[in-house]
């Protein structure tokens, strides 16, 4: 059975430690969850609202193989709030200074805003936040 999930899924099937770390968050929109959630815990309907131009099927997808990798977990909070929220692991944490190189990196490439992107305070600012309790 644990052959055919990993079948079923997308890998470089490469003896590397880069491409096994590209198997795990390599799939696009998986680093920029990352990057949302660097932040502290979020619930979906947050991740979703600002990640625009993802689909809720791809979402949906991309949380479900960043838990299986143990990147994010999700995680029910206590009442009042009793709500889902998705938080990253500590393997997911260890993730901070991979994607603020990658935002150091792409600053060249950043060039003037075009109308059709979008924009989020936090993006702006160029900071990846800290954590937050929630």
């Amino acid at each position: 059975m644990a052959m055919l999930i990993h079948m079923s899924r997308r890998s470089y099937d490469q003896y590397c430690a880069v491409a096994r770390a590209l198997d795990a968050v390599g799939e696009r929109w998986s680093l920029l969850i990352v990057r949302e959630l660097l932040a502290g815990p979020r619930r979906y309907t947050d991740l979703h609202a600002d990640l625009p131009g993802v689909s809720t099927d791809i979402l949906a997808a991309r949380l479900k193989q960043l838990e299986s990798e143990g990147v994010v977990e999700r995680r029910r909070l206590e009442r009042p709030a009793n709500v889902t929220v998705y938080e990253l692991t500590a393997r997911g944490a260890a993730l901070r200074p991979v994607v603020e190189a990658l935002g150091v990196w792409g600053l060249d490439a950043l060039g003037e805003q075009r109308p059709t992107d979008a924009v989020r305070t936090h993006w702006v600012t160029g900071a990846v936040g800290e954590p937050v309790e929630v």
